[in-house]
């Protein structure tokens, strides 16, 4: 089945069907509101009842999968799970949530926060890593950031990223070809000064929105 994978539509007296039955109850119990001990910590040789890790990304093996102590009394083992791209988890150690991107397991801000983003090269064009965040740039030189077209990068509608000019070059906030940018003319702007900064914010396809202390390219 869709989703966390279970098996179904078992015929009356299928073999091995209170096996794996057993085995998709497992499952629910540990990735429905998924909680974690850690994703830092390696896995203790011997777990106890209840232990839910995450395996560290450095691991020799099984790195990133969900790891639970498992097993009739007695012969108690480590069963692992592979995660899905989007599957959440709250992390014990961390009192932080997590989000599986399909390759790592990465930090949710709670509301109210974002994660900060320095950027000192010449020229940054957003990614989806950068919804929600606030990208810093501290180039000393003159920079760019540049809003990619949607048959590039498929950004959520309202997705929200804000910019700041963190040094003394001054940062352009430019579209790419295809994308317009409202509350500009010319699809670009600048940045007016150091510490000071915009917002964009994505209304339609190839449409967004820049407010904040920004003017005319210089």
């Amino acid at each position: 089945m869709p989703g966390l994978g279970l098996r179904s539509f078992y015929d009356p007296g299928q073999r091995d069907w209170g096996t794996t039955l057993s085995e998709d109850l497992r499952r629910l119990s540990a990735v429905v509101q998924l909680r974690v001990q850690s994703r830092s910590t390696a896995l203790p040789a011997t777990g106890a009842a209840g232990d839910i890790y995450i395996v560290p990304a450095g691991a020799a093996a099984q790195a990133g999968a969900i790891a639970l102590w498992d097993g009739a009394a007695g012969s108690e083992a480590w069963v692992y799970i592979s995660p899905a791209a989007g599957w959440e988890a709250w992390v014990g150690d961390e009192a932080a949530r997590v989000r599986f991107d399909g390759t790592d397991w990465t930090a949710l801000g709670d509301s109210g926060e974002a994660p900060v983003v320095g950027d000192g090269t010449a020229g940054r064009t957003l990614a989806l890593s950068d919804k929600g965040a606030i990208i810093e740039m501290t180039s000393s030189s003159a920079n760019t950031v540049t809003i990619p077209a949607e048959a590039s990068v498929v950004f959520p509608m309202g997705t929200l990223v804000n910019v700041t000019q963190a040094s003394a070059g001054t940062t352009t906030i430019a579209a790419a070809a295809g994308v317009t940018l409202n509350g500009v003319s010319a699809g670009a702007c600048d940045i007016n000064a150091r510490w000071a900064g915009a917002a964009l914010y994505k209304r339609a396809a190839d449409a967004w929105v820049v407010q904040g202390a920004v003017g005319a390219v210089a």
